[in-house]
């Protein structure tokens, strides 16, 4: 089960587009302004955010 928890909307910074991580979402990761996040591809073709360590 999938459930939305907010949404964001992406600018553009020159060549860069950049991407905003509602405060829900960056709490529930336990990130903040130098956090790092990856970005995986599963077998289904979903993108799936996480906390670097």
């Amino acid at each position: 089960m999938r459930a939305l928890l907010d949404v964001s909307h992406v600018s553009r910074k020159g060549p860069s587009l950049r991407l905003t991580i509602p405060k829900k979402v960056a709490d529930l990761l336990h990130v903040d302004h130098q956090g790092i996040l990856g970005f995986y591809l599963d077998d289904n073709g979903d993108i799936i955010i996480q906390k670097m360590k």
